[in-house]
């Protein structure tokens, strides 16, 4: 008999960038995959390639409790009904609204944790308080359930095991979403007049976009043959968004093209010189993987996640978060050390080829849900 697998995540475009290819592989190997996310426009992409969509009306701007407990309700049904061999939640809010359906069905559950976002960037009292009661409110299923935690890098692995002693917790790390490597060849830069520095990611806060911008512009004071080359979307429903009156006024300046979202992310990446990231805390960015299976020098924060895949003096520049001079100079430096972008280039498709490529993610989860239906058996 067939084992089925249901995904649990908040919008089908997430679904589709960070765990379609996942989906596919396990197609393949004679799951039958169903995902339970909000519709956005996107779900016949999902479909088309042999998936089951069931519909979540998820609200992630909402931190209202009677939507959390609709949410919960919802996916009761949904696993109630379905009884199927894994449940994976992935990223908090499922997490949180998923996990309650453990105390219900039979059904095998792990949950991905992305980079915790705002619950460990913000450090207000109220957020402080969030985080703790989030916490407590895991620790209860793990008194009930055998459960597997999965996270994208050692940071988050080593608070994990600090906050959660429990026997019948399984953690595992498993970096990130995996990149095709084989789609994503490395690619020598296109030599041209402009030096193209590249972001690729949503329109948030949170993510740096803002300091980047600033230090785009204090380095193309010094350096006119720069451009900042921008892709993504502006998620308005995110805690951490930026109104889309202000980002224009950002972006009105001379050298700074904002695309939008696009669909050729590998094309992006190839005519990129340097990929910038000045993100506050991940889990492992999709977006510098990519860039660096194409083989591009790296400028990023220093913070969780990011670390993984940005290594100073290796294959990048890091610089402290929000340090807008440090950026700029970092900037600069790589604009014009045309050997030295071709050393991290280098470097930085080496480190993508391991335990981060695709290939190797997708059994990583193959062989843990595995794992986890033996063990019940």
């Amino acid at each position: 008999m067939q084992k089925k697998i249901l995904f649990i995540v908040t919008e089908d475009w997430y679904f589709i960038s960070h765990r379609l290819k996942l989906a596919r592989y396990l197609i393949k190997k004679g799951f039958k995959v169903f995902v339970c996310c909000k519709d956005t426009g996107k779900v016949k992409d999902i479909e088309k390639k042999g998936m089951i969509h069931l519909n979540l009306s998820i609200d992630r701007k909402s931190l209202s409790f009677i939507q959390f407990l609709n949410e919960s309700l919802c996916i009761i049904k949904i696993v109630r009904n379905l009884r199927p061999e894994i449940v994976h939640l992935i990223s908090i809010r499922p997490i949180i609204t998923g996990i309650l359906s453990t105390l219900f069905v039979k059904s095998n559950f792990c949950a991905t944790f992305t980079g915790m976002g705002f619950l460990f960037i913000k450090k207000s009292f109220k957020i402080k308080i969030l985080r703790n009661v989030i916490i407590n409110y895991l620790k209860i299923f793990l008194m009930f359930r055998n459960l597997s935690f999965i996270v994208q890098n050692k940071d988050d692995e080593a608070f994990f095991k600090s906050k959660f002693k429990y026997k019948n917790l399984f953690l595992k790390v498993i970096k990130g979403s995996g990149v095709d490597i084989t789609h994503y060849k490395y690619s020598p830069e296109i030599i041209k007049k402009d030096v193209r520095i590249a972001y690729a990611g949503r329109i948030l806060k949170d993510k740096g976009i803002l300091s980047l911008i600033e230090a785009f512009k204090l380095a193309k004071k010094k350096y006119a043959n720069l451009s900042l080359h921008i892709a993504g979307p502006l998620d308005e429903k995110n805690p951490s968004s930026i109104s889309k009156t202000y980002f224009e006024k950002l972006i009105d300046f001379e050298g700074i093209i904002y695309l939008g979202n696009i669909k050729n992310i590998r094309k992006f990446w190839q005519q990129a010189n340097i990929a910038v990231l000045m993100s506050k805390r991940e889990g492992l960015p999709l977006s510098l993987l990519e860039a660096a299976a194409i083989g591009r020098a790296i400028i990023s924060t220093d913070v969780t996640g990011s670390r993984e895949i940005a290594i100073d003096k290796y294959n990048a520049i890091n610089v402290k978060v929000g340090n807008v001079i440090e950026c700029s100079k970092a900037i600069l430096k790589l604009t014009k050390n045309k050997l030295l972008r071709k050393k991290y280039g280098k470097n930085s498709r080496k480190l993508v080829e391991g335990d981060m490529a695709l290939e190797h993610i997708c059994y990583q989860y193959y062989k843990l849900y595995n794992e986890m239906i033996n063990l019940e058996q």
